[in-house]
């Protein structure tokens, strides 16, 4: 019969890959979640004139988004490698994995920033020779 506990209670508390693409995972879902209009009500703006700009921003976003998800797998990737990692390389990768969908939001908000301005001049379906574009802010959860 085995006494030494330290090693078990070590491997029991350490964060595992795992644990690491599941709450990245599980962020980066809730963070496309947030953006789906259907999800969740977000502020609409009536656009007279179609703005690229905008276009623009929504898919960096949806870039970010994406490579914080790629960030939560790369970080167990690493962590899943032949080397024994340190404690701090979970914490790093999921930092990664949080800065990025701050940085969603940041790019969310200065489009909804943008589409405010546009939407502030008001519509006229006589200014406008085609159907307005309809804008749906999701500015996520790190702007408020």
């Amino acid at each position: 019969m085995r006494t030494d506990l330290t090693e078990p209670e070590a491997r029991a508390s350490r964060i595992r890959p795992e644990h690491l693409v599941a709450v990245g995972g599980s962020l980066c879902a809730l963070a496309v979640l947030e953006r789906v209009p259907a999800v969740v009500s977000g502020r609409r703006y009536l656009l007279c004139h179609a703005s690229s700009t905008l276009d623009h921003l929504t898919l960096v976003a949806f870039g970010l988004v994406l490579a914080a998800g790629i960030a939560a797998l790369a970080g167990a990737v690493m962590m899943q490698s032949g080397r024994r990692p340190g404690a701090a390389l979970p914490v790093v990768w999921l930092v990664a994995v949080v800065a990025l969908l701050v940085a969603a939001d940041r790019v969310d908000a200065h489009g909804e920033a943008l589409a405010a301005r546009g939407a502030a001049t008001g519509f006229s379906a006589t200014a406008c020779d085609y159907l307005p574009q309809d804008y749906s802010a999701t500015p996520g959860w790190f702007s408020w």
